[in-house]
């Protein structure tokens, strides 16, 4: 890859751009020092935001939009601090994943972890103000007054005593011989009115109209079509392929292997599934062969009773959690594997040679993609190129590379034609990626008022970080942990908020043969079933109410306490609850937001039935109240559907489930009425797409809990009749 010059400077790099795009306005987007851990000397802009001549206003960054409303949020951010009318803003994402477009501390370009507002945020507003700053300077040198006495608004800059009015694009020229300021002047809080209002999506009138492009929409000249036949056991690959028996089939034109299985290129989708299906194959034999749920159950309950398991977290006196003084409570609980049913089913859009790999695909990961095609095919970053579709639904499934590999191995097979690869819905249930299943054990001591005074924890499965290249010895090390630090297994337990003065989570690692991938909020979605079930089992223990002893270990814990008092308050918690309905509680804190819910249900003839939740929110400043709002409630929605039918189980090594009718979504009749409050007490951003979904399992099972005394300890509720 071509080395970045070191000795780079924002001059430089405004100069270079201006050449690129003709004459406009560029200002770069930095981190702080400390989160990108680099000086600026060493560090090319992650992003711009750039003001032509015609007054047209471009911002360029590397998060995806996948339906949650990033790029209008984003949008709010620049317009108002800026001054330009936001709606006019064009949204552009860069088609190369090179290092400029890196998160630091992740160290890859994706659009993961509820980071497209939080993260960007505070670069963005700066680099508005620095624009901002520049345009008006440049316009108080031409009209000979004082800066101070211009604004900044709908796009020009404003002498409201003289009424005149310079678009931006006039003052552009100008704004590029000043100076970028390092210090700029941010706007009052009292002059924001755009980020903190429910403004309508700039993605919506395209999505009405059919405008919009996912990536299963795109067309190319002489496009050709692939479809999938992979290996049903998930470590086995091709052992042999017979080409000669689809060669006749109508449409057929290549069948390309790929690892773990063969691509067959027709002249439409449905003849090369068709020919898919027919194709004789075979696939090697593994030592999965046999592997079923049931065996990988014992595994993890064998894991729970390891003796040789290294503490992960400690705070206080791990002798303490092991104590036989007081009460003590014991439970263990489990949560099953789970896949993604995106909408929009898993396919790419190809043209790749040796010269040049170009991708059509709606994809949160960019560097992984890159990876992927150069440990594949020695494709060089700087031969290829990501055209970024909208996502048809992302939830961590869309961050994986295996669908661009296919469809560039299938491309080259026919000469670099323009190949769609799609994979059927089933293909995606039976052979994608899926959320880890894991099994946790609690011991609590309860002293003589019903607090606790110790908690033992031992989580029981995979550490899915190891997959993402994540060294857990070197991330113990930087989050302050002892050992065996995976975030993808244990955030939302070594990172709780309760106050319990002694304190310890072990991990042991069951490696699986399963393809693992993020699901939408990934360790929380079920340490926040886990550990939130635990407190109300400990609450029944000590014979408290179960938000009254939530709250007596919040001591300090301002977000926690705010938000929970929210959720009293609409769902008249401390008032008796209406006949028939029983009402369970949960809160966590994930992403940098706090989310507690309260469920209210029914149990009747007809199973569990939820008619409402409630739902608070503190994620520091809503910058769109409305789309905080819907994030919730389709948050509330994905997890509830999880928490009542939805697993995947393994049979023979392979996955049983296959498409909806096996792998149920809530029914529409079966949605509840789901009220959002934002809790807005001047805390830090924090994400908005994922901290709704970890509270709503255990305040389903709480809520069971409390109208039927039936402790459910393991998902989906359907396993318990």
């Amino acid at each position: 890859m071509k080395q970045h010059n070191l000795a780079f400077t924002r001059r430089s790099f405004l100069a270079g751009a201006s050449a690129v795009v003709g004459a406009a306005l560029v200002i770069p987007l930095r981190f702080e020092k400390a989160l990108a851990q680099q000086t600026d000397a060493q560090r090319m802009p992650q992003s711009f935001i750039r003001i032509d001549t015609n007054g047209r206003v471009t911002f360029l960054l590397p998060t995806c939009e996948m339906g949650q409303g990033t790029h209008t949020g984003q949008t709010q951010i620049l317009a108002e601090e800026l001054g330009a009318e936001w709606s006019s803003i064009v949204v552009e994402m860069p088609k190369q994943p090179l290092p400029d477009y890196r998160i630091p501390f992740i160290g890859q370009m994706r659009s993961v972890g509820s980071f497209g507002i939080r993260y960007w945020h505070a670069p963005l507003r700066r680099a508005a103000a620095q624009a901002r700053e520049m345009l008006t300077q440049a316009a108080a040198a031409r009209l000979g007054v004082d800066s101070a006495t211009l604004r900044s608004e709908n796009g020009f800059i404003v002498h409201a005593g003289a009424g005149q009015r310079i678009p931006f694009g006039d003052l552009v020229e100008d704004a590029m011989a000043l100076p970028v300021p390092e210090n700029p002047t941010f706007r009052p809080d009292s002059e924001r009115t755009l980020t903190g209002r429910a403004v309508p999506r700039l993605d919506t009138p395209a999505k009405i109209t059919g405008r919009a492009v996912y990536s299963i929409d795109v067309q190319r000249d002489g496009m050709l079509y692939g479809a999938v036949r992979l290996a049903p056991v998930f470590s086995a690959d091709v052992d042999s392929i017979d080409e000669s028996s689809v060669s006749d089939m109508p449409g057929v034109v290549a069948v390309v292997r790929v690892p773990r299985g063969a691509v067959v290129v027709a002249n439409s989708w449905w003849q090369a599934k068709q020919a898919a299906d027919a194709l004789n194959v075979t696939f090697t034999q593994t030592a999965a062969d046999t592997l079923s749920t049931d065996e990988i159950n014992s595994m993890l309950r064998e894991a729970l009773d390891r003796t040789d398991v290294p503490i992960t977290t400690l705070r206080g006196n791990a002798a303490a959690t092991l104590s036989s003084q007081g009460r003590i409570v014991e439970a263990e609980y489990s949560v099953p594997l789970l896949t993604h049913v995106s909408m929009e089913p898993i396919n790419c859009t190809a043209e790749s040679t040796e010269e040049r790999t170009e991708l059509w695909i709606g994809t949160q990961g960019h560097d992984v993609l890159r990876m992927t095609l150069e440990r594949g095919l020695q494709v060089p970053a700087e031969r290829l190129f990501i055209n970024t579709t909208y996502l048809g639904g992302g939830f961590g499934r869309k961050t994986h590379g295996e669908i661009a590999h296919q469809a560039a191995l299938a491309s080259r097979a026919v000469g670099g034609r323009p190949v769609k690869v799609l994979w059927a819905r089933e293909d995606d249930v039976q052979q994608g990626q899926y959320r880890q299943t894991m099994m946790c054990r609690f011991r609590a001591v309860l002293d003589d008022t019903g607090s606790i005074t110790a908690m033992r924890i031992r989580l029981a499965g995979p550490q899915m970080g190891r997959a993402y290249g994540f060294d857990p010895e070197r991330l113990a090390q930087v989050t302050g942990n002892l050992a065996n630090f995976d975030p993808f297994s244990l955030s939302g337990l070594s990172d709780m908020r309760y106050v319990i003065p002694n304190f310890v989570v072990e991990h042991a690692v069951v490696d699986l043969p399963i393809p693992l991938c993020p699901w939408r909020s990934i360790a929380h979605s079920f340490n926040g079933f886990f550990f939130e079930s635990f407190m109300d089992e400990c609450a029944v223990a000590a014979g408290r109410d179960p938000l009254a002893f939530r709250r007596s270990h919040c001591t300090g814990q301002t977000r926690m306490l705010a938000v929970l008092d929210r959720v009293t308050e609409m769902s008249r918690w401390n008032e008796p609850a209406p006949d028939g309905i029983a009402r369970g509680l949960a809160v966590v804190e994930s992403y940098g937001s706090y989310v507690a819910q309260v469920v209210e249900a029914r149990v009747g003839d007809g199973g569990i039935k939820v008619d409402q939740v409630h739902a608070a929110i503190d994620c520091g400043h809503a910058i769109n109240p409305g789309q905080v709002e819907t994030q919730i409630q389709g948050a509330v929605i994905d997890a509830l559907g999880a928490a009542l039918r939805q697993k995947v189980t393994i049979r023979d090594g392979r996955a049983e489930q296959s498409n909806f009718y096996d792998y149920p979504l809530l029914r529409i009749e079966e949605a509840p009425s789901v009220a959002v409050s934002i809790v807005e007490i001047g805390s830090p951003l924090g994400g908005v797409g994922e901290p709704g979904i970890p509270p709503l399992a255990p305040a389903l099972a709480n809520a069971l809990f409390a109208t039927s005394r039936q402790r459910v300890r393991s998902l989906p509720l359907s396993d318990h009749g």
